[in-house]
């Protein structure tokens, strides 16, 4: 990897942008994986609503957008506060990292990574969590080397699947 790359917060200004760049995920994933997990583009209104808010992340490389995610404080209605290791602590919600399909493996994924962490722990956040698709095991054996802790799968409908299908649960101490 050449410079250290800057992460900030994106502008609201800038939705569509990272809009596109986890369309070209999505579109990636099913070319290679044949996985649809991405594949319906999530809605430019709400992209847009959530980086005004302050939780869309984007790393930023020559003035480019390369990578993005995003992170929220809020228990997501999918899971269960009786999963987590510790279910009264208060923790970061990791949603939709996405990293360039034409610069991925250059280590980007786990740098966003780090930074989620640190801002999770600057903000005196104990944990981060995520769910990941069970069927991505890439994404999985990724997750796991950047030392998260998988607790357990469970059922979760996406519109790109139209049907229930399994999501592993994830965590890690900040």
């Amino acid at each position: 990897m050449s410079t250290l790359k800057s992460v900030r917060r994106a502008t609201a200004s800038e939705a569509e942008q990272v809009s596109a760049l986890l369309q070209a995920c999505g579109r990636d994933i099913e070319q290679r994986l044949g996985l649809r997990n991405w594949a319906v583009p999530y809605p430019l209104e709400l992209m847009q609503a959530q980086a005004a808010a302050g939780f869309v992340w984007v790393l930023e490389e020559s003035g480019e957008i390369m990578a993005t995610f995003t992170l929220d404080y809020d228990l997501p209605a999918e899971y269960q506060a009786q999963w987590f290791t510790q279910p009264q602590a208060s923790a970061a919600y990791l949603h939709r990292l996405a990293v360039n399909p034409n610069i991925q493996g250059r280590g980007l994924g786990a740098h966003c990574l780090r930074e989620v962490e640190r801002v999770a722990r600057e903000a005196g956040l104990p944990w981060l969590r995520f769910d990941a698709y069970s069927r991505n095991a890439g994404i999985q054996a990724f997750y796991r080397k950047q030392g998260f802790t998988p607790l357990r799968q469970f059922q979760m409908t996406l519109p790109a699947l139209g049907q229930a299908d399994t999501f592993t649960l994830y965590e890690k101490r900040t």
